[in-house]
């Protein structure tokens, strides 16, 4: 049901405001947020806004209840709304200790899809339940670079690329801040491992920084605007995140303007003078909740030695405000940008208008539950199709062995604060009975247990069980990966390889049937060396939310076409890559050379590269184009290539363009992403695809001018379905 604006409300409004609007300027809506905002700080005593530094609860800031300004209600993301109970007591009257909200494909998975325009409307249906859950501010989304695989977060970002990285960011934000609700990019800044997050000193490079930690960021707040920024726990070059004027002044405010608020990753803080001079301006979560916040994290492996924070409460603040350690100003500047984005979001009016709250469609509806499908099935990547054997025929094959720890169960995402109650959850399993129901003989074999779960027999019965049943059956589908309790947050990974047995499993089950398919979930790269060639199909799914079940029966029996391309390379093993360091200090001395820059750079050959798919149909690039071949320094160059689909069916291509600069003064990369499309096409359809590449297509940080800069010459253009498989190749000059 539409909610009408009542006049009644109206009159409110401009009773409020007085003769001209001019009584209360900051109730007036016509009148600039700048404005606005001076006129509520001048009103507020000193201790409210003292109090508007630091959280009220769990999940909350406070509100200036003496003027009726509301407080910002969070709530986790970032790929669906999560509980704000405080997690070690009873939520408050009325507030719900579980909250049920659509689930969405993990972050990782969403990187897969290649697709910001589907991330803007996963980033919409986010928003549209928090408001309709009274919720205001989520936490998300996640931009953090996939440096090592074995991160036990890297289920939450984007993958290892900054340019896609940035895309979805810039996507994710506009669509989310376009339905008034606050988005918190995160988490700023180079938190790439759990292993010691809390306590650990990364000494990076300004250059690495800049080129591969930064960028998101900077596109969240210079191009997306993002009205909340979070600090990271970690230290970067000896200071911590949280009271970082590095980060937090000199980078994100002067240089790139950021006009929103800082808000502290929970229990992140460690002093008070030092971190509000600093530029943080919220401290999460409320000084009221950290004594119990504190004794639940001595539960939690190692402790999680580091968790701080109760720093920028009331009375601290006061005696350093007193005292002249934190200037007037200060606490002013804090205050003012987090009434700014009260007033920007429409937060405020919101509630000077209670009669017309933003309107919403409600939570987990059908078209929200499409979103999510589609989501899901976009996600998923085609590692290897051997022989055709996918997508499945029930014309050739008869009888199906479901095995595995992963096929009764749908991972909806990995651990940690990212985790969400769906109303349902989709069992691949269920999804596959439902799609061949009279169709094929489906039958399912444990085989292993997972790690942590109920085991019902002994191994070795397990196994052959499973072995006996793929004997007996047309085709296997072995369904493994991870669960919640082993990839997430506040730990890493410990190795690339499966856990609980299940390498040795799919070994046993292709020893039994030559058509296994290997279906994985997981929230980051995975040993394949094992048993990759005894298989003819390889399906990554990633953790799918809660449609999970239904997108893999939907890819598996070619219902869709699968599209998805690799967000991340997967790697043959550890060797190859960066592991978590676990020790005080971590130094990346790998620098720019991160996910496929470095294995371009020691020409090491992966197991799968960075934006590998396949589909059920084929592509054809031809025709390259590239305008002007002779740009001058700031002209853009628009890249056009034709695209064919030259299969028999419908499907779509994620096109990609990389970037060589031929001749440089410091050392580059091999290869970077700078654009990517994805087109759809039907069978023998041709499209011409543009893109375009501006002057930050061309530049690199120079660490001698501590500044950007792009070098004239010649750059190449590298067109191709992924990092290693270019199809075309073009030239243009840069000139000055």
């Amino acid at each position: 049901m539409r909610l009408l604006v009542l006049p009644v409300a109206a009159a409110i409004l401009l009773a409020s405001c007085g003769e001209n609007g001019i009584r209360d300027p900051w109730k007036n809506p016509k009148i600039a947020v700048e404005r606005r905002a001076e006129d509520l700080l001048r009103r507020l005593t000193t201790e409210e806004k003292l109090d508007l530094l630091s959280g009220d609860g769990f999940m909350s800031s406070h509100g200036v209840p003496r003027l009726g300004v509301p407080a910002i209600k969070m709530a986790d993301g970032p790929v669906g709304i999560r509980t704000w109970a405080m997690p070690v007591s009873p939520a408050r009257p009325g507030e719900p200790q579980t909250v049920h909200a659509t689930a969405f494909p993990a972050g990782i998975a969403m990187g897969a899809t290649w697709n910001p325009d589907l991330v803007a409307q996963e980033a919409q249906v986010i928003a549209q339940e928090a408001l309709a859950l009274g919720r205001n501010q989520v936490l998300g989304p996640t931009v953090n670079i996939a440096r090592t695989p074995l991160w036990g977060r890297n289920f939450e970002g984007y993958g290892e690329d900054p340019w896609l990285t940035s895309r979805m960011a810039v996507s994710y934000i506009e669509a989310m801040q376009a339905e008034g609700v606050i988005p918190t990019v995160k988490h700023f800044a180079a938190n790439n491992q759990e292993t010691r997050r809390n306590t650990i000193n990364v000494q990076v490079d300004q250059r690495t920084l800049e080129e591969i930690y930064l960028p998101a960021f900077r596109a969240a707040v210079e191009e997306a605007g993002v009205w909340s920024v979070m600090s990271s726990y970690n230290k970067v070059n000896g200071a911590w995140a949280a009271e970082n004027p590095n980060l937090l002044n000199e980078i994100l405010r002067k240089r790139w303007g950021f006009k929103g608020y800082v808000v502290s990753d929970w229990a992140s803080t460690h002093s008070t003078a030092p971190t509000v001079n600093a530029g943080m301006d919220l401290e999460m979560p409320g000084p009221n909740v950290m004594p119990a916040l504190k004794d639940l994290l001595k539960n939690f492996p190692g402790g999680n030695p580091g968790f701080d924070g109760g720093y920028l409460e009331r009375s601290k603040l006061k005696v350093l405000v007193d005292s002249g350690q934190i200037t007037k100003e200060t606490v002013d500047e804090s205050v003012r940008r987090i009434l700014r984005i009260l007033f920007i979001s429409g937060i405020i009016d919101r509630s000077l208008t209670p009669e017309t709250p933003k309107e919403t469609p409600g939570v987990d509806t059908p078209a929200q539950r499409a979103i999510a499908r589609k989501a899901a099935d976009q996600s998923i990547v085609l590692l290897k199709n051997e022989r055709n054997l996918l997508p499945l025929d029930p014309q050739k094959i008869h009888t199906v062995a479901l095995i595995g720890p992963n096929a009764e169960f749908n991972r909806l995402g990995g651990g940690g604060s990212s985790a969400v109650n769906p109303d349902y959850s989709w069992k691949p399993a269920d999804g596959i009975r439902e799609r061949a129901a009279g169709k094929l003989q489906i039958n399912y074999a444990l085989g292993v247990a997972m790690e942590g779960e109920k085991e019902p027999a002994p191994a070795a019965n397990l196994l052959k069980e499973a072995a006996d049943l793929a004997t007996r059956s047309d085709l296997a589908i072995v369904f493994v990966g991870f669960s919640a309790a082993l990839e997430g947050e506040m730990a890493d990974r410990k190795s690339l390889s499966l856990p609980a047995g299940q390498d040795d499993l799919i070994q046993a089950v292709a020893r039994a049937n030559k058509n296994t398919i290997v279906v994985i979930n997981s929230g980051s790269p995975v040993d394949v060396t094992k048993w990759a060639s005894q298989v003819p199909g390889i399906v990554e799914a990633w953790y799918l939310g809660q449609e999970g079940g239904h997108a893999i029966a939907d890819v598996l029996f070619g219902d869709y076409n699968p599209s998805g391309k690799l967000p991340v390379t997967f790697p043959k093993s550890m060797a190859d890559s960066f592991a978590p360091v676990d020790a005080p200090e971590v130094e990346y001395k790998e620098g720019i050379f991160v996910g496929y820059r470095h294995f371009d750079r020691k020409n090491i050959e992966p197991a799968f590269p960075f934006g590998h798919g396949l589909s059920y149909t084929t592509f054809a690039y031809s025709d390259l184009t590239l305008t002007p071949v002779s740009p001058r320094y700031g002209q853009t160059v628009t890249v056009g290539v034709k695209v064919t689909n030259t299969g028999s069916r419908a499907g779509a291509e994620v096109v990609q363009v990389y970037i060589h600069d031929v001749k440089f003064s410091v050392e580059r990369p091999v290869k970077e992403l700078k654009a990517f499309q994805r087109v759809e096409l039907k069978p023998g359809e041709s499209k011409l695809v543009t893109m375009t590449l501006d002057r930050h297509s061309m530049w690199f940080y120079d660490p001698l001018v501590k500044d950007w800069a792009a070098e004239p010459g010649e750059f190449d253009v590298l067109v191709g379905a992924s990092s290693r498989d270019i199809r075309l190749k073009g030239l243009f000059t840069l000139y000055e």
